[in-house]
């Protein structure tokens, strides 16, 4: 049975999208995804189900239920009134909507649930932010002597720098081997670890590029990075999906396997 794999949607509180495409209205709000993200979990053997951005995250609680992965998507910056700072230049746009949705829904999934939990890019920051940690709010600005890790206009696949990944970790296991060459297109970055992650891996220039949760027993993997973007072109980046959606499915036969309240009565 393939594993039901929930990934977050991007969240836009303005017409633009809708209007530029010609299929919206004026002052329309609109909730979206990448395909790559789509592509990659099908490639992988999973089934992707798009999560809408909701008032209440309740509401997605019989969705929740039949998961057996969720993914944390890339997407826009998050209001750094949530980490305990005040707006920096440099800081990009945010959706407040989005930011309180996902807070509680990482939370909720971390805390309450024991699905695989992949994050991408905003996804690494926002599983991040909603354990405690902070992140920078812009590299540019905050990170002057570093690498560049946006180039806007690049081509999407291209690897931009190596990232050391640290020996036994499960990018480690994943990938088999301590270097991979990564792509790049955020300007935001884990600045400190929220509670329960742990560094794994690292661009040249010292900025996390990977971390996860320090209990072995349990996937919670995020790339700073966007390996679906990667993953139609180089065949390196591929077994993250691979291992995410085999988590996933494990997960969901030892959920078949245990039998429920009215099966017992």
């Amino acid at each position: 049975m393939k594993p039901l794999i929930g990934i977050c949607a991007n969240y836009l509180s303005d017409d633009t999208a809708g209007l530029a495409a010609g299929i919206g209205a004026k002052n329309q709000e609109w909730q979206m995804l990448a395909d790559d993200y789509i592509v990659a979990i099908e490639r992988a053997g999973g089934v992707p189900v798009i999560l809408p951005i909701t008032s209440e995250v309740e509401t997605l609680d019989p969705l929740l239920e039949k998961l057996d992965g969720i993914l944390f998507s890339g997407g826009s910056d998050i209001d750094p009134n949530l980490y305990g700072e005040y707006p920096k230049f440099g800081l990009g746009y945010i959706e407040p909507k989005r930011d309180m949705h996902e807070l509680k829904l990482a939370r909720k999934v971390l805390s309450e649930m024991d699905i695989p939990v992949l994050g991408i890019c905003r996804g690494m920051q926002l599983l991040n932010v909603a354990t405690g940690g902070k992140i920078y709010q812009d590299l540019a600005s905050q990170k002057p002597e570093g690498i560049n890790h946006s180039v806007p206009k690049a081509i999407r696949h291209h690897s931009f720098h190596p990232v050391q990944i640290e020996s036994g970790s499960i990018l480690n296991s994943i990938f088999q081997s301590e270097e991979l060459k990564v792509n790049s297109f955020h300007h935001q970055a884990v600045k400190e670890l929220g509670q329960g992650f742990t560094p794994t891996m690292i661009a040249p220039d010292g900025i996390i590029e990977g971390m996860e949760w320090e209990a072995q027993n349990r996937f919670v993997v995020a790339v700073q990075w966007h390996p679906e973007m990667m993953e139609g072109q180089v065949d390196t980046v591929r077994p993250i999906f691979n291992a995410f959606v085999e988590a996933s499915k494990l997960n969901a036969q030892v959920i078949a396997l245990v039998p429920s309240e009215e099966t017992i009565a």
